[in-house]
């Protein structure tokens, strides 16, 4: 494996010093097999999809993302997503059929409505390993799969259904085979097929979130190719080909969803993108410099080795004249952009800086195979782990009442087992002096599994994070087709996923508003509408948070509790 620093307690600064003078030696271990490969790809695999249905959907963004889709079943409408019923425009449709089509072969389930997310994240690391190899080397390639498919962030996002991970793989897929073809410049058909390959994957990426799976590679081609004056970019881009086939792929949904509903270009493209991006109307206002720490948190356990790709990447700050396509300062243009974009952004979100954790652990993996790993990462994972340890000795001092201490008390040897495992993995990084990578894989494999501990062990925490328990209460209770509602909120997003049917929504908006004012037959707009329905009613089931619970529980409503939980209380009709 690669020869680590002897000296203990290696400080950041030191880790970023010139290369000149730092005082690693490069990686000289033998090459790998491709069996030695196989075997850590497949131990990768097996804990990614390890116990995929285990938590239920958490609310908010698992319950919505995974009820649109089973609505597209229901319905069998693929072009108009739907959310509760309501027209929901917010984000494109590709994971939305990915999901459906999983819902359709297994049946609806935790596990199915998960597939999607954390199939194309596991394919998303392995083809940052193979990106690594063709541009850099077997050795890079290994270690940005590894370094990809360990980090904390993307970890989480590939276990959880939202759509970051989806419009991730594709832009990374499009940055990489644009720097694979241009790498092969001397072979016309090979840096034809491979823009070709590009342009479909931005294409797909489009339809997975929008403009940003365009504007984001675009910008980073311009600002490289401004600064390498890599004037000839242009002609090897294919833009002719490349821009008719993003038409042919991205194109014909966009074009029928807005034949179907002539509201949805405005909505879609000014409100959700420019809006969002310009102003704070989603609420969303973070300070600027939000994702530093999101990228510190999101490199465990690779926070040096990752930021010292960054901060002192191995090309000349001064293009050479006539070099060609360099394709280590593309990637680093590519991440520094998206990193400064966002953060330029009103509206901010932890995983919006996710596509650039793959480009980052490409540009790590070169550096780790020329220059030696870095021993402070060790100490970080092993502080990171006593860090879980102590928190897991006091965990019911986090305890609110939306989350009880019962809740973190069962959420205790997740925690612990997490924390092992992350010392295990740094004092294992610790004895990375034998020429060989399996102390390297060993580290990865560890920071994995330690990181899906703590998803798996949020279980504990579903009472409070799901609403699967609400709806089996709600099952038990009454009839399949007994009018249910909730009431002034949407809290309890996955409600309906899990029984299975949508629900009337009482004097709350929020982010259906577009699809309320399209269809007002399908909601209720004031309490007091409710409280004349509620009375007429032989029977019925509403839904309320706790604290809005109280509000009603002092007015002279028939009424008879069927489920309390930490955060919300449902009523059958007396």
């Amino acid at each position: 494996m690669t020869s680590c620093l002897r000296t203990p307690g290696l400080s950041l600064a030191t880790a970023l010093m010139p290369p000149a003078s730092h005082p690693e030696s490069p990686d000289r271990s033998r090459s790998l097999t491709p069996a030695a490969i196989v075997i850590v790809a497949v131990l990768a695999a097996t804990i990614w999809f390890a116990l995929l249905g285990y938590r239920d959907l958490f609310e908010p963004d698992e319950g919505r993302y995974s009820e649109i889709s089973r609505e597209m079943v229901a319905s069998g409408d693929w072009t108009t997503p739907r959310l509760n019923g309501f027209k929901y425009f917010e984000k494109p449709v590709l994971q939305y059929w990915a999901t459906a089509i999983s819902l359709e072969l297994f049946g609806e389930g935790n596990a199915s409505a998960r597939l999607w997310t954390a199939l194309i994240g596991f394919l998303g690391a392995l083809w940052t390993g193979f990106v690594g190899w063709r541009l850099f080397g077997e050795k890079p390639g290994l270690y940005a799969f590894l370094m990809t498919v360990s980090s904390l962030l993307y970890v989480a996002t590939g276990h959880i259904v939202t759509l970051d991970m989806t419009v991730s793989v594709f832009m990374i897929m499009g940055i990489g085979s644009l720097a694979i073809a241009q790498s092969q410049r001397a072979n016309p058909t090979l840096e034809r097929n491979w823009m070709l390959v590009g342009w479909a994957a931005l294409a797909l990426a489009m339809l997975s979130k929008g403009l940003i799976g365009l504007v984001l590679p675009g910008m980073g081609v311009t600002l490289y190719m401004l600064w390498q004056r890599d004037w000839s970019l242009l002609r090897h881009l294919h833009l002719g080909k490349g821009l008719l086939l993003f038409l042919l792929i991205a194109a014909p949904w966009f074009v029928a969803v807005s034949l179907a509903n002539p509201e949805f270009p405005h909505f879609f493209f000014i409100h959700e993108h420019l809006q969002r991006y310009t102003t704070t109307i989603h609420e969303r206002v973070q300070p600027f410099w939000y994702f530093v720490p999101v990228f510190i948190a999101g490199t465990l356990p690779w926070i040096v080795t990752m930021a010292a790709s960054v901060l002192r990447p191995g090309f000349s700050w001064r293009p050479a004249a006539s070099a060609g396509f360099e394709a280590e300062r593309f990637l680093w243009v590519f991440v520094v952009s998206v990193f400064v974009f966002f953060s330029l952004g009103q509206s901010k979100i932890g995983t919006y800086i996710l596509p650039i954790i793959p480009v980052t652990a490409l540009l790590a993996g070169k550096r780790l195979a020329e220059r030696g790993c870095l021993r402070a990462d060790a100490w970080i994972a092993i502080a990171f782990g006593a860090l879980l340890l102590a928190a897991a000795w006091q965990v019911e001092r986090f305890a609110s009442k939306s989350i009880p201490a019962d809740l973190y008390l069962a959420y205790r040897p997740w925690a612990v087992a997490a924390g092992v495992l992350a010392i295990a993995g740094g004092a294992t990084l610790l004895k990375a002096r034998s020429g060989r990578p399996l102390y390297f894989m060993a580290h990865a494999l560890a920071g994995l599994l330690t990181f899906q501990c703590l998803l798996w062990g949020a279980q504990s925490l579903a009472g409070s994070r799901s609403s699967r328990e609400l709806a089996q209460a709600i099952q038990a209770a009454v009839p399949a087709d007994t009018d249910i509602y909730i009431v002034e909120s949407y809290h309890p997003h996955s409600l309906p996923f899990y029984l299975g049917r949508t629900v009337t929504l009482v004097a709350w908006t929020g982010e259906m508003e577009l699809g309320m004012e399209q269809e007002p037959q399908r909601w209720i707009r004031s309490p007091e509408e409710f409280a004349r329905r509620w009375q007429l009613a032989q029977q019925a089931v509403a839904v309320f948070d706790n604290s809005v619970f109280e509000k009603y529980r002092k007015r002279d409503f028939p009424m008879r509790v069927i489920y309390q939980g930490a955060r919300r209380t449902a009523v059958t009709r007396q």
